[in-house]
This record gives C-alpha cells, structure tokens and sequence, in this order.
C-alpha cells in the first residue's frame, strides 16, 4: 500500500476536508473553528480529539492515553470498508479520480500478460471545482499582499482569515494556464466561468476576477463558481465591487454547509454571511434581496423547518422580506425576518465596529413571518388612502403560512383590527353582487378571481317517502 499511500499523501489529503464530505459523521463532529473539528477520539472514546482540514491524522489531547494520532485510514478501516472502497470515498471526497493500480504478481505465478501489466497510480485528474480552488489558493500563497489589504479594511483577526481561506486571482491568463497544467482544459474553465472569451478571438480573455480576492460558491454539479471582490474600497464605474462567475447559479445558498445554531439566517452579501460565522451564527447569502423559490427548496430539502431572512429597513427590504416569506412559508419552512433600521449598519459593519452584542439582539428580537405580514398590512392601512393592492398582496402570501406562522398572523391581525374573515368577506361580496343585479355566474366568476373562493350552488331534492 506505500504507493496508494504516497498518492493519498500528494494528491487526496491537501484538498480533503473528511468532516464535511461525511466521512468523520460517526464521530460526532462539531462546528469548523480555525480550520479543526473537534471530535470524538477513535481511541479513547472522548470528545477530546481535533481533525484540521488537509491532515490525514485525527490528533487527541489525551497523549497521556491516546500518545498517537489516529489515521483517516484507520478511522474509515474501523468501520468496515474494504481498502477499495477507502480509496475510492477518499478521492471521491477530494475530488481526485482514483489511480488504476493493481501490485506486481507474486514471484512462481504464472508470467503476467501485457493486460495484466502492473500499472503503477496515474496522475490524477482534479476536478474543475478542486482545480481552482487549489490554483486560487496556490495564488493567494504567492500574492499575500491582497489578502493583507482586505485583512485590514475589514478587520479580519488572523484566525478569521485561517477559517475563510480566501483564494486570489491575479489575472485569466495566470489562472488559466494553472488549470490547464492540471488538466483542465480551456473550454471546461469557460462552462464553469473560471475565464471567459469570445469564440471569434479565442486568445483573448476577459477580466473575469483579475486582481480580486475570490471564495468559492457551491454548485449543484459539484463544482464551484467563484465570487470576486477588489480587496478593498467602494469600487467605481469601471471598477465593479464585486463580481460573479457568469454560469453561477445560486440555488445552493452560500455557506449552507458550514452550520452554527439551529437555523440559517440568510443575508444578501457574502461577507455579512461570513460576519454571522464569525460571531457564531449559521449565516448563509443568498446573492440577491430574497431568497428565491429554488433556495428555499433546497434549504427544505435539507431538513430546514425554521429560517431567518435579515432585511434593510427600506422598501427594498419590505419587498425582499414578502418575496422570502412566499418562497419559504409553503415548502414548510417557518421563516423570520430581521430588520435592520433606515440607514443602519449591516451585519459586517457591526462586527467590525465591535456590536455584537446589539446584532445578536436584533437577530433574538426577530419577527415570525405571521407577524410581520400583520405589521406590514397595518402599515398599508395606515396609508392615505390605503394601498388596498398591497394590502390584496401580502393576504395572498399569508394564505400559504405553515401553522406556526398563520396563528401568528391570524393573533396579530386580530389585535391590530385588520383581520378578515375572508370566507365571509367572499359570501358578503356574492349577495352584494347579486342583489344589484349582476348575473349568478358573472357573479361567482368575479369573486374567484378578487378573492380565490370558488362558491357553488347546488338544489337539494327532498326525498320522498
């Protein structure tokens, strides 16, 4: 096994993160903190022991008792894999395709044929997504001058930059002859929006992330797409802040994977998702100013039963805020909202300015979907005259609430006086409609579509004998 080891050692374990591809599960890891999980120790049976990211070692601190660490090799062998299926869930989680290797007959055995020639372990062949985060992250090695400028205008302690592991991308050309040297071909990096160019002049490529600190977004096809930020300042008009792989689609929030507490709370940009993790919260982006019907499935699909939505206290954020509560509120998932003031600072600008406290505040104070559709319909009323659109709109949303949420909504649509019984409202609009003279079946179409209620009539024969 001394070659499979050497290949494990070169190719699988620098790019392997073994807690969260599942394979540490049974050993009752905790939250990443400065690129460790702390564990329960294989050997002596206490949640003493420490796996960092890229080891191939888990390490306890009992060496009174556990005097050495215990191998990813041993732990997975423990639980009855066979050396085949080690190696191929290794690769599979490091995204490194497993060598084709077979060990030299035995001498006395029957001379090998030219097909069963022993063949030693192939270079492997990286994936796109393991591929640039490994040739951003060689980058961010060789360039430590942009992770220094964005250390220092935001504030990131040393440890905070360890748990990021921010990759850097110097320039196309660089990056993509450091793909191609791996294997990964020129049109590949374009699909995954690693370069890009046009077809008509195909040796000239764009300025995808040239001379930004990068992260990397997680995909459904298993490969990430990159994120882009000048390591510091507002940016300017041929400067964009921040920029984003062409093909990314952000269906996977960013970040869902690294969890704290009990219930993402999701943010707009990607740093104020990273302020969360720092200060202990399960932060995620969702890139946009609500979360989108396709992330609030896969957050459900996951097991997600409660959220938070953190929001500008602007009209921006009140439409965000609906929008959160219409895609998640009918896949199950009882969401909250978290308002920041007019002009308040964000999740990132509190940290860095040392509020933790009062953002941890905010985020306690939350408001249940339910609710917040109360306020805001209170708020509509309050209008002059009132915005009776609006008021039709956020109804619409609070019919699709889960039963947390409705009670919520129906409990403080009572107290503030707008609640509607809207079974009654539709049989009270009917009987007008009728009685001033418009046709029954004119008038039945015209309540299903003002109120959704669709009314039938229906003769009951008396029976006879």
């Amino acid at each position: 096994m001394s070659g499979i080891g050497e290949f494990l050692k070169d190719n699988v374990y620098p790019d392997l993160d073994a807690v969260d591809a599942g394979l540490l599960d049974h050993l009752s890891p905790g939250t990443q903190s400065n690129g460790a999980y702390q564990l329960v120790c294989p050997t002596c049976g206490e949640k003493r022991a420490f796996y960092y990211i890229g080891s191939a070692y888990i390490q306890c601190n009992r060496r009174n008792v556990c005097k050495v660490p215990t191998s990813l090799w041993d732990v997975l062998s423990k639980t009855g894999l066979s050396n085949r299926d080690i190696i191929k869930r290794l690769c599979s989680a490091a995204g490194v395709t497993p060598p084709d290797y077979r060990p030299p007959q035995r001498s006395g055995s029957t001379p090998a044929s030219p097909s069963s020639t022993p063949v030693q372990p192939a270079s492997p062949q990286l994936t796109p997504g393991k591929a640039i985060i490994r040739v951003t992250q060689e980058l961010a090695a060789a360039n430590p001058d942009l992770l220094s400028r964005i250390q220092s205008a935001r504030g990131y302690s040393d440890s905070d930059m360890a748990t990021m592991r921010f990759g850097v991308y110097t320039t196309a050309g660089e990056v993509l002859s450091r793909l191609e040297a791996l294997g990964i071909s020129k049109e590949v990096a374009r699909s995954k929006g690693y370069v890009g160019y046009d077809d008509s002049h195909p040796d000239h490529l764009w300025d995808v992330m040239d001379d930004r600190v990068v992260g990397y977004w997680p995909h459904e096809d298993g490969d990430v797409r990159l994120w882009g930020r000048i390591p510091s300042g507002a940016g300017g008009p041929t400067t964009k802040k921040y920029r984003f792989s062409k093909s990314l689609v952000k269906d996977i929030p960013y970040l869902f994977n690294k969890r704290h507490g009990s219930f993402p709370i999701n943010v707009e940009g990607v740093l104020d998702a990273w302020s969360l993790q720092l200060l202990g919260y399960w932060g995620t982006a969702i890139g946009q100013a609500s979360i989108n019907p396709a992330q609030a499935l896969y957050m459900a699909s996951k097991g997600v039963t409660e959220a938070a939505h953190m929001v500008d206290g602007d009209t921006a954020g009140y439409d965000g805020a609906l929008a959160s509560i219409r895609a998640c509120e009918p896949v199950g998932i009882t969401l909250s909202i978290i308002v920041l003031g007019a002009g308040m600072d964000d999740a990132d600008a509190m940290r860095r300015s040392g509020r933790a406290e009062q953002l941890g505040e905010l985020i306690d104070a939350r408001m249940n979907a339910g609710a917040y559709l109360a306020h805001y319909c209170a708020s509509l009323l309050a209008m002059s005259p009132p915005d009776t659109r609006g008021l039709a709109r956020a109804r619409s949303i609070a019919r699709h609430l889960t039963p947390v949420s409705a009670r919520c909504w129906e409990d403080y649509a009572r107290s503030l006086g707008i609640y509607v019984d809207e079974e009654a409202e539709s049989v009270r609009v009917l009987g007008a409609l009728v009685n001033a003279g418009l046709p029954l079946a004119e008038c039945l179409a015209l309540v299903r579509r003002r109120t959704g209620y669709t009314i039938t009539i229906q003769k009951e024969e008396p029976a006879i004998g």
